[in-house]
């Protein structure tokens, strides 16, 4: 349901973007003006279009918790082991940009989604090899937000071709989550290791998930080809605060029934993007992008 959704919003993006393109339409309607007055006009301008592209998440425990309490061993054995940048996602949206004499302001929202991946175990154990119980979780949690950034780009060279480095903030809204988890169990009674699922369960648990905030910095270059800017960019994100509701950590669900609960964790993340944007200002077909 959720990729049926952000490919609606996609293409509605697409169209929104194009219905606030006057490109075509004033491309030909404009008379020329003197050179000296086409570069001072093309020193400010808008920019508007869409932007996509994939990212990977890196999760900084900050504090640990489970949902059982082990009978003959410290609660510290219990840590959960994140998979850091093994799971891509991606993320969609428009990219909305005031350029001036080099420098730009721009802001780009965008439904962007985080996957973040866990394993966990629990063992019992008695005085024998047969009197032996172990448990183990495999979770994937899939996170998707709608991030509202603002950044600052400098275009280190003003050619056809400019590299950039841009550094901005983020707020982002918690849009959607979903939970899979997979419990898994062992038993020695009958002298040997038998291994069999106990449970898989999927559900959406958008009420444990916060909005997030945090900083961001990034590098990237962008080439004109007629009246469309292509860019390409690379960037860091980095969260101030854990993304989980510790008021619902240990509500009665049917995660927690089987054990498991979330931790207090924050996420860091990298993004490889890709924007085509268009002119919303214009003077005639002689003066190409700038």
């Amino acid at each position: 349901m959720l990729n049926i959704k952000l490919f609606r919003v996609f293409v509605a993006l697409i169209l929104f973007a194009l219905a606030l393109n006057p490109a075509y339409s004033q491309l030909r309607k404009q008379k020329p003006k003197p050179g000296n007055q086409a570069q001072e006009f093309l020193q400010t301008q808008w920019w508007l279009g869409i932007r996509g592209g994939t990212n990977i998440t890196q999760t900084t425990l900050i504090e640990s918790f489970s949902g059982l309490n082990p009978i003959n061993y410290n609660e510290d054995k219990l840590v959960k082991e994140y998979e850091d940048f093994v799971d891509p996602a991606f993320h969609i949206g428009l990219d909305v940009t005031f350029y001036h004499k080099g420098f730009s302001v721009m802001t780009y929202p965008t439904f962007f989604r985080n996957n973040i991946n866990y394993n966990s175990e629990l063992a019992w154990s008695g005085e024998t090899d047969r009197d032996q119980y172990e448990t183990s979780y495999q979770v994937r949690q899939s996170i998707t937000f709608l991030e509202l950034p603002i950044a600052v780009k400098y275009d280190i060279l003003g050619e056809k071709i400019r590299p950039f480095v841009m550094a901005g903030a983020f707020y982002a809204f918690a849009f959607d989550a979903n939970k899979e988890v997979n419990v898994f169990e062992t038993d020695y009674a009958s002298g040997e290791a038998v291994e069999f699922e106990r449970a898989n369960i999927k559900l959406n648990n958008r009420e444990e998930v916060l909005n997030n905030y945090g900083v961001l910095g990034g590098i990237g270059v962008s080439f004109d080809f007629w009246n469309i800017r292509s860019i390409i960019d690379v960037q860091y994100r980095h969260s101030f605060q854990s993304i989980v509701n510790d008021q619902t950590r240990f509500d009665e669900n049917t995660f927690s029934s089987f054990g498991e609960v979330q931790d207090d964790y924050s996420l860091q993340n990298y993004s490889a993007s890709v924007s085509f944007v268009f002119p919303l200002r214009f003077i005639d077909s002689q003066f190409k992008a700038l």
